[in-house]
């Protein structure tokens, strides 16, 4: 059963250029610490929600780490895009130090979205899940300076635990794309 989220209605009066407007922040999920002694999962998508898609890395408690990633080849001339997948074992230590970059950061202080006025360009979604709670915040061509430390200490750990020596395997067309669908979904809720 699903513990009843707070929500917290700010409302502010703000006076730009001669005019009022009001603005309304929504908070709908509370921050929290992640027990690395309890389930938990952390997705990190980054791409473009559009034509392009998101290359994702899906960690869980057990460091078992799943990577999505888009393939582009030339053949007879075109280029094709594809989607390929690798999974990767993190020690425990690597798992700490995921985690650590999570707090150190402040990504759970984070709001909801961060939008940038610019039609299409890059997208990334962070969605954090640990029991009945969760974290999922949109950077639609805005990416605060912990987002970006913690992309650079992600690809960092994962650099150091074998990345660039994971066996990539093809993902069947008709699956496509499916591995970003629950990324998506967190930001809607």
């Amino acid at each position: 059963m699903r513990r009843g989220r707070w929500l917290v209605i700010a409302f502010a009066l703000a006076v730009v250029g001669g005019g009022a407007y009001l603005l309304a922040v929504w908070y709908d999920r509370p921050a929290f610490t992640i027990d690395p002694t309890q389930p938990f999962q952390l997705e990190f998508g980054r791409g473009s929600g559009g034509r392009r898609g998101l290359d994702t890395v899906k960690i869980d408690q057990t460091g078992r780490a799943v990577l999505h990633r888009m393939k582009s080849e030339r053949k007879e001339g075109v280029s094709v895009l594809s989607w390929e997948f690798a999974t990767l074992q993190l020690s425990p230590e690597a798992l700490a130090e995921v985690l650590k970059a999570v707090e150190s950061n402040g990504l759970m202080g984070l709001r909801n979205a961060y939008h940038e006025d610019i039609y299409d360009g890059t997208q990334w979604v962070l969605w954090i899940k640990q029991g009945d709670r969760e974290k999922s915040v949109y950077f639609d061509n805005n990416f605060p300076q912990q987002i970006e430390v913690f992309a650079e200490q992600l690809d960092d750990i994962l650099a150091r635990a074998g990345v660039g020596k994971v066996s990539w395997q093809p993902v069947p067309e008709r699956q496509s794309r499916q591995h970003e669908r629950e990324l998506w979904d967190s930001i809607k809720r």
